[in-house]
């Protein structure tokens, strides 16, 4: 999950300009955990 938060970290500097706030950063994150796609399976042969 490291990645993940790194990913996150750059884009809210990208939006916000050079070092954000701990309480943007926070506020980032839990936009992305609460609005965050659902990881789907990969397609199995059901469909044929």
């Amino acid at each position: 999950m490291e990645s993940k938060d790194n990913e996150l970290d750059e884009l809210v500097r990208e939006e916000l300009g050079d070092e954000p706030s701990q309480e943007a950063k926070d506020y980032a994150r839990e936009l992305y955990e609460k609005y965050r796609l659902p990881s789907t399976p990969p397609d199995t042969e059901e469909d044929a």
